[in-house]
């Protein structure tokens, strides 16, 4: 494998600083892994390739945030799809879309040929959660909305959502308040800082519902009695943890019907 030190030292030096995707462009494929399994261990954040060969994934295949697009190309595309896919959600709120099936591209990006790519040439790129993008039914759609571990591309940004968002919303409660009483009282502050990240996610459409009609996410802020003396001396609190159902999405839809004679 290709030295990536350089690469993934550059990486390292802006991974922090707000991007949810990471697409590069003009690396040597033989680096990719590297930068694959770099991206894999931060556990946030988005690697987006575009591959010449669907065979090129096969040493990072199993990894979970890493996507891989292969689109049609000419003299006149370049293989974008990645970027062309961004760029035509980047707009949308996080949790508003789906991936798979996203539509109306730049022109910079080739959709697989009309005539010559059909259904069964498609077998390939779903077996190995590859992002395409073809005519389906005479429209050009993108598929399937997956990373390389057969992850769902948006669960996965719901998820950074949830983190870059809980973190910049207790750094908020920090700053404008004085001071944060190691008590219910500041406790129960910074829970419902971390609540107020969910109920937008949940606006958005990305969590999901209980049998109740109410969002399908819990936050649990354990009481200052449940917390290590050491950490009280020290003024941290560890006690906040949550969990969420991201909400379904319809990708396929399958009719059956019968005439009556």
């Amino acid at each position: 494998m290709a030295n990536s030190d350089n690469l993934i030292a550059a990486v390292k030096k802006f991974y922090n600083s707000g991007d949810e995707y990471l697409i590069p462009v003009g690396i040597d494929k033989s680096k990719i892994p590297a930068l694959s399994n770099y991206i894999e261990a931060q556990n946030t954040g988005l690697l987006l390739v575009d591959v010449d060969d669907i065979a090129d994934t096969a040493p990072y295949a199993s990894n979970v945030n890493t996507a891989a697009f292969k689109a049609n190309t000419d003299t006149d595309h370049a293989n974008v799809l990645s970027s062309g896919t961004v760029g035509a959600v980047s707009a949308l709120p996080v949790g508003s879309f789906d991936i798979a099936n996203t539509s109306g591209l730049d022109d910079s990006v080739l959709p697989q040929d009309q005539l010559s790519f059909q259904q069964d040439q498609l077998t390939p790129y779903t077996e190995g959660n590859i992002n395409t993008y073809y005519f389906a039914q005479g429209m050009p759609i993108v598929r399937d909305g997956k990373t390389l571990s057969g992850g769902y591309i948006d669960t996965l940004l719901g998820r950074d959502f949830i983190i870059k968002h809980s973190n910049k919303k207790l750094t908020e409660i920090m700053v404008k308040n004085p001071k944060i009483s190691y008590d219910n009282t500041g406790i129960n502050l910074l829970k419902s800082g971390i609540e107020s990240v969910f109920d937008q996610l949940y606006r958005n459409g990305g969590i999901g519902e209980k049998d109740n009609g109410k969002p399908d996410y819990s936050v649990t802020a354990l009481p200052r009695e449940d917390m290590k003396d050491a950490d009280v001396s020290q003024r941290i609190y560890r006690g906040l943890s949550w969990q969420y159902h991201p909400a379904d999405a319809i990708d396929d839809v399958y009719i059956s019907g019968e005439i009556d004679l």
